[in-house]
């Protein structure tokens, strides 16, 4: 009777450690927190995502621009620039069905992207299905905001 016990305990951990390493990012996954993405080019600032029920929002990230002014015209420029980009921020609508997202322009309905979601560690990453239609779509790492400030 213990061999049955202990068989049926192991088996139903199994299982459960097995439907946990390959669950799918779920929605509440996503709003869990404030998301960084870096982009591969140097010279662009990071952007910070958000998710709520069905919008993704992205803002730039006007902390992760490094300024160069060399005197104080240039730096009230610089925070100017900073002032104007900080009120940008670009809606997506969502909708997540098992490892892909769609995300949808909300101001330009005809445009849209369909990304495999997956998880790793802390990131959650979109990788583009291949179309054919949109060349420049690139892969996004959505790090933790959380993680960077522990």
């Amino acid at each position: 009777m213990k061999k049955f016990t202990k068989g049926i305990l192991l088996g139903t951990l199994s299982i459960v450690f097995l439907a946990g390493c390959s669950a799918n990012v779920s929605e509440d996954d996503l709003k869990a927190n404030d998301w960084t993405i870096e982009p591969d080019e140097e010279d662009v600032p990071n952007m910070i995502a958000s998710f709520s029920y069905h919008v993704m929002t992205i803002n730039v990230d006007v902390d992760s621009i490094e300024s160069t002014a060399t005197d104080e015209w240039e730096q009230m420029g610089e925070d100017f620039a900073k002032e104007l980009a900080s009120e940008m921020n670009f809606k997506f609508e969502y909708t997540l069905d098992d490892d892909q997202i769609t995300l949808q322009d909300t101001d330009n309905e005809d445009e849209s992207n369909i990304f495999d979601v997956s998880e790793e560690d802390d990131n959650i990453t979109f990788t583009p299905i291949d179309d054919e239609s949109d060349d420049d779509t690139e892969t996004i790492v959505l790090e933790s905001r959380d993680s960077e400030e522990d």
